[in-house]
C-alpha cells in the first residue's frame, strides 16, 4: 500500500487560478482519521495521513490552492507559508497518482 505522506517536495510552482478536485475513480473508507482508497482500474491501494486526508475532504468541491491553505490554517496551528509547501506538494503526488484532478 503506498503512502501519500511520503511526499518528496515539487519544484514546480502551482498556478494561483487552478483549481482541483477528487478524481472520481477511486472508492475510500475511513480508518479513524486517515482514509485507505483503492484505484478501482488500477487495483492500487493507497492510505492517506490525516492532512492528504482532511485535503481530500476539502476538494469534495473544486478549490484553489489559497482556498485549501486558508481552511487548513483556521483548523491547524500552522505557517502559513509551511501550509502552502505542503498543500502544493500534497496536490502534486495526489495528482501523479491520479487521485485528484485539476478542474
Amino acid at each position: 500500500m503506498e503512502n501519500v505522506s511520503r511526499i518528496s517536495k515539487t519544484t514546480e510552482p502551482q498556478d494561483q487560478k487552478t483549481s482541483y478536485i477528487r478524481s472520481s475513480k477511486t472508492i475510500s473508507g475511513r480508518l479513524h482519521d486517515e482514509l485507505v482508497m483503492m484505484d478501482i482500474d488500477l487495483g492500487k491501494y493507497y492510505s492517506l495521513n490525516s492532512v492528504a486526508t482532511r485535503i481530500w475532504d476539502f476538494l469534495e468541491t473544486p478549490k484553489e490552492i489559497g482556498e485549501l491553505c486558508r481552511l487548513l490554517v483556521e483548523e491547524y496551528e500552522v505557517d502559513p507559508e509551511k501550509c502552502r509547501d505542503d498543500v502544493e506538494s500534497h496536490l502534486s503526488e495526489m495528482m501523479k497518482l491520479g487521485l485528484v484532478q485539476k478542474s
